[in-house]
């Protein structure tokens, strides 16, 4: 039960985690959500250049049906006709191709944001074995695909359906009223099945991007044993981490035994702090600490007190309120010169 327990992936991803898989192209993105706003840009933008790609059709139909216009064919201008075509159909096209292709990366910056990694697109062998796409293509995900493609393909196709029977008398009349009203009319109607479309593709679009992300948060759920490892492998080793802060304070225990040489005093609590003060009457402004601790280190301090044959003076306010406000290397506090004062003039009385 503990080994189930352990294994079971029930922990939220890392911040570490989520960034490592961003890092290997892996993001929660929709694609149903990219290629509806795709459709709507190429659409809207296709509407508004209705009139103007019709009307450069039809000058184009005129050109070069008209026998006495064309230029007759030949090698000469052959190339030259053929790339006129391909001018006028990049014209045409281009800017709705182009729209397409903003669209798609607008939606997909406002999905992922900015992203680059090669790690997606580096080539596997796996992609290219026949048994891994066997795999893949009778996959239980992949069925679930091609019903969600399938049921798709079915909504658009009774949209479509409504709209047009809906409309169906007027299509049926359309021919006796010439060209321009006829075309109006099927715009008109490709516009409002459109519409219906791509609404339906936006709204599908958002919840697949909401079922995707769920899923994607699913699967790199952690846990407690990854986590713990995650933690290990960032922070480090707890014990080598225990002793690094140990050997830590062994060093700077030791810079402050050797720094007491110079110390004029010691004031301690008298059991629980100890701090040691140095001052210089013609080279300071103040009394400078140079040593300070509790319990252990407060022992020690004393200790080398002893053994240097510096004066300890027991006053516990005063030894409190320097190991509360004053750092090592720092004066002492203004509200507190009286007192260490006294306790100085008392031993340098003591010293003559």
């Amino acid at each position: 039960m503990a080994d189930n327990s352990a294994g079971e992936k029930t922990e939220k991803p890392t911040p570490r985690r989520l960034q490592k898989s961003r890092e290997e192209g892996k993001v929660a993105k929709s694609q149903e959500l990219n290629s509806a706003f795709t459709l709507m840009g190429s659409f809207l933008l296709l509407y508004i250049l209705f009139k103007n790609i019709i009307s450069n059709m039809e000058e184009r139909m005129i050109y070069f049906l008209s026998f006495d216009t064309i230029p007759a064919i030949s090698i000469d201008n052959s190339v030259s006709m053929v790339l006129d075509i391909f001018l006028n159909i990049v014209k045409m096209v281009g800017p709705v191709m182009l729209a397409s292709a903003v669209m798609g990366v607008v939606i997909s910056f406002i999905q992922v944001g900015a992203m680059f990694s090669t790690k997606s697109i580096q080539p596997k062998l796996s992609n290219i074995n026949p048994l891994s796409g066997m795999k893949r293509l009778v996959s239980l995900k992949s069925l679930i695909e091609l019903a969600k493609s399938m049921a798709k393909a079915g909504v658009i196709a009774y949209l479509a359906y409504g709209e047009i029977k809906k409309h169906w008398s007027e299509l049926i009349t359309m021919t006796g009223g010439g060209v321009d009203p006829s075309l109006l009319l099927i715009g008109n109607l490709i516009f409002r099945i459109a519409i219906k479309i791509i609404i339906f593709l936006v709204l599908l679009g958002v919840l697949d991007y909401i079922y995707q992300r769920w899923e994607y948060m699913k699967n790199l759920k952690m846990s407690k044993h990854e986590v713990k490892q995650e933690r290990k492998e960032y922070e480090g080793d707890p014990l080598i981490k225990s002793k690094r802060k140990e050997k830590q304070r062994e060093l700077s225990l030791n810079r402050m035994m050797t720094a007491m040489k110079d110390a004029d005093v010691v004031i301690t609590n008298p059991t629980h702090i100890a701090v040691a003060l140095k001052y210089k009457i013609d080279e300071m402004e103040a009394p400078l600490l140079i040593a300070k601790g509790e319990g252990f280190i407060a022992q020690k301090i004393k200790e080398r007190a002893k053994e240097l044959g510096i004066e300890i003076i027991e006053n516990k306010p005063l030894a409190r309120s320097l190991n509360k406000t004053t750092e090592i290397g720092e004066k002492i506090p203004i509200d507190l010169y009286q007192a260490v004062a006294e306790i100085l003039a008392f031993i340098y009385q003591k010293k003559h």
